[in-house]
């Protein structure tokens, strides 16, 4: 494949980002697809702008004020399945960065229409998007091959570490995931 070199690449807005929605959740859980400038060396593209991004003014829109931003890598290996984890308070902006992922969101809001309803996306180096998560929706990630998972998080006030999150078993008969294996890599606290 041969790809052209754009010589007007200094003219692109690297923080333009498309805007779509999860099916399933209305405009609730948003995607949102970077500008990603390609050519013969590579890519170069913008993951997340504090003051402009668009999560950050659809968090704000909720009535959150003093956000605060956490930005965490994960590598997982092939077969490896994290989650599904939630908190109330943390919103997760999440990307894959090398690979691909096997994403799975599940609404925990008991009051809520979709409560129980999950969807999945496939999360890629190839396409860039990015999935805002609210708080109380549960979410798990399968590696499909090797990956890197890139995530920010917003929140108020203090960090909601592991041992203060929730937990639902990635195979709860409950709420019947499909997800693309029987017998993937956990750690003891997904068993």
């Amino acid at each position: 494949m041969q790809i052209k070199h754009n010589m007007n690449y200094k003219n692109k807005k690297w923080n333009d980002f498309d805007i779509s929605f999860l099916e399933k959740f209305n405009n609730e859980v948003p995607i949102y697809t970077p500008s990603i400038y390609r050519e013969y060396r590579g890519e170069i593209f913008t993951t997340f702008h504090s003051s402009e991004h668009p999560s950050l003014y659809h968090i704000k829109s909720l009535g959150y004020k003093n956000v605060k931003i956490h930005n965490r890598f994960s590598k997982s290996y092939e077969n490896v399945l994290r989650g599904l984890h939630y908190d109330n308070k943390t919103w997760k902006l999440v990307q894959a960065l090398v690979g691909e992922i096997y994403l799975v969101i599940l609404d925990t809001r008991i009051n809520s229409k979709t409560y129980g309803e999950w969807e999945s996306y496939i999360l890629s180096e190839k396409t860039r998007d990015q999935i805002l998560i609210p708080p109380e929706f549960a979410n798990g990630h399968y590696a499909l091959t090797d990956c890197i998972f890139h995530y920010n998080l917003f929140y108020e006030g203090d960090y909601v570490d592991e041992n203060n999150q929730s937990i639902i078993k990635w195979n709860d008969t409950r709420f019947n995931i499909e997800w693309p294996t029987n017998n993937p890599i956990l750690q003891k606290r997904d068993r």
